[in-house]
């Protein structure tokens, strides 16, 4: 028996969401040049993956070193009194798994809580409800961290001589063996037919209903978006100018909203209608870029992102909330204005991860979700499907005993936790089986 209808409504309708970029963090600068604002150049150690936390080492990875914490420890030798303590972009940055972390809470804040059928929520669980709307804007930040993490990479090894291959190798053994998995188990499941999983494993479940198939998992879509990204911007990154990019993103960014805003116009779509197609999404991945190739500049300095970061989160949130009473701006701009919160939500926990308030943004709980949040993504909605199934008579005694706020709250943990225990089986045995595959072939691309 299915309590809770809307759960189908909420797949259609997420946004999606970049978990593609979980290893990114972790990965971020393998071979950084620091610019003289900034400090010396200097190649990332080879064992800062692995770990849930600074220090924490997950099993079966080399065990980090002093040098692998202590960032004037990884410069020669006589320099380290020199450097500046707060370096933005480090080798690792534990603030951006808490970042991710907070990303993925959001999005199972917006699929896990839904109403029961046929029954009125009490103000409490309206209020709950209410709230948990707002969840798809964990997707905003997550393309926004895509597009910061991923643009530093290609920055930082576009003179390479295997800069392709060693890309798109390692993108394909961190995405591809769990994502295959999940349309497997969909697919054996019926919940997925043949034409779908066609469709998914070209990378076009965004457009499946250009082609006549309905979209039957609501979370594969921005996987989609985010392997369009990787299909040309690492081309284009090997091709242009920093200035040339920058020019390019501040055009994506600029006219993305109005290709949302003319798409509102002619179909009079819904202003919460989220638009799947890649060209309607871009403008998060542009922002993060954006700041990613501007933090690289020679003249780039802290002061400067320290000057907009907080008035950026300020100003993008305060547009959302005005935007609400204007529909054709809440459809052309309210993922905008989301993706600028975003960006200054990012550039606000740099700061802070550099700071002698790190431990604000250094936080366990959401650096392990962020550390199982692809795996999470994939399965979250899967596993509330389950949870309904496993938990149906629970679920029919509070709906009977006149308690739905107890029952979606059930719902609500039951299948977050069956998603969290199965993302972090997912990690620790599948996934990192790959990732260790990875690190072999960059190991052989130095040798």
């Amino acid at each position: 028996m299915r309590f809770f209808p809307g759960w189908a409504q909420a797949i259609d309708s997420l946004a999606g969401e970049n978990l593609d970029e979980l290893e990114l963090n972790s990965e971020y600068l393998k071979t950084t040049a620091y610019n003289t604002a900034r400090g010396p150049r200097l190649n990332r150690p080879s064992n800062l993956i692995g770990t849930t936390g600074t220090g924490r080492r997950v099993r079966g990875f080399p065990r980090r070193t002093r040098s692998d914490f202590d960032e004037t420890s990884l410069l020669p030798q006589g320099m380290g009194d020199s450097v500046p303590h707060a370096l933005l972009i480090r080798p690792y940055m534990p603030e951006l798994d808490s970042v991710r972390g907070l990303a993925i809470l959001l999005v199972l804040f917006f699929h896990g809580m839904a109403s029961p059928m046929n029954t009125e929520l009490p103000a409490g669980g309206k209020f709950i409800l209410a709230i948990s709307h707002y969840g798809w804007i964990g997707v905003n930040l997550f393309f926004v961290l895509s597009g910061f993490l991923i643009t530093g990479i290609l920055l930082d090894s576009r003179h390479r001589h295997s800069y392709f291959r060693r890309f798109y190798t390692r993108r394909a053994l961190r995405i591809l063996p769990a994502f295959y998995a999940t349309l497997l188990v969909l697919l054996v499941g019926g919940w997925i037919s043949w034409r779908f999983l066609t469709l998914s494993v070209l990378f076009l479940a965004n457009a499946t209903t250009l082609l006549g198939v309905p979209l039957q998992y609501g979370p594969l879509w921005s996987l989609a978006v985010e392997e369009h990204f990787y299909m040309l911007w690492p081309a284009l990154i090997r091709r242009f100018t920093s200035v040339r990019l920058m020019v390019l993103l501040a055009i994506i960014v600029s006219v993305t909203p109005l290709l949302r805003a003319i798409d509102f116009i002619v179909t009079g779509a819904p202003t919460n209608f989220v638009a799947l197609y890649t060209w309607f999404n871009l403008d998060g991945l542009a922002l993060g870029a954006l700041l990613a190739i501007w933090m690289r500049q020679p003249s780039f300095q802290r002061r400067q992102l320290s000057r907009i970061a907080l008035p950026l989160l300020v100003a993008g949130t305060g547009l959302f909330l005005l935007e609400l009473k204007h529909p054709l701006a809440e459809a052309a701009f309210s993922y905008t204005v989301c993706n600028l919160a975003s960006a200054g939500l990012l550039s606000c926990a740099l700061l802070t991860g550099t700071s002698a308030w790190s431990f604000l943004v250094d936080r366990p709980v959401l650096k392990f979700l962020g550390f199982v949040s692809y795996g999470l993504y994939l399965i979250h909605v899967l596993a509330f499907r389950l949870a309904e199934i496993l938990f149906a008579h629970p679920l029919l005694a509070l709906y009977s005993a006149g308690n739905p706020t107890a029952a979606m709250l059930l719902r609500f943990a039951a299948g977050s936790g069956l998603a969290i225990a199965i993302a972090y089986l997912s990690r620790r045995s599948l996934e990192e089986k790959f990732l260790r595959m990875g690190f072999a072939s960059r190991s052989a691309d130095r040798t």
